[in-house]
């Protein structure tokens, strides 16, 4: 059963905060901003709640490459600087494997996140 997109931002958000992370929902363009408490790791994360065809795929990358920018400017007014940012596209499936970008279906995420 598909889950609406605010709800899959939500259950992402909670897996990060059970683990403590510092996490910001659709904040400045940004679906999740998950940054560690110890500021080594940083994850934005664009969910899509359904698979991607090739077209959806290459805006859903380029929408996350811009909110990376909107990220940036989060952290800075936070005054949090993580050494490293990692970006992940969540989506039910996937039409091509994007490079420098981390792609999960939504149960293989809130799993990754939680081991």
């Amino acid at each position: 059963m598909p889950l609406s997109g605010t709800i899959l931002e939500d259950m992402v958000a909670e897996a990060f905060k059970k683990r403590g992370y510092i996490v910001f929902t659709r904040r400045n363009h940004c679906d999740v901003l998950a940054v560690k408490s110890d500021m080594s790791l940083a994850y934005l994360v664009e969910c899509k709640d359904y698979a991607l065809s090739h077209k959806q795929q290459v805006l859903a990358v380029r929408e996350l490459n811009r909110n990376y920018t909107h990220a940036l400017e989060l952290l800075i007014q936070q005054r949090l600087c993580p050494e490293k940012i990692l970006k992940v596209l969540v989506a039910r499936g996937f039409a091509y494997h994007a490079r420098g970008i981390l792609q999960y279906t939504p149960e293989k995420f809130i799993q990754h996140i939680s081991s």
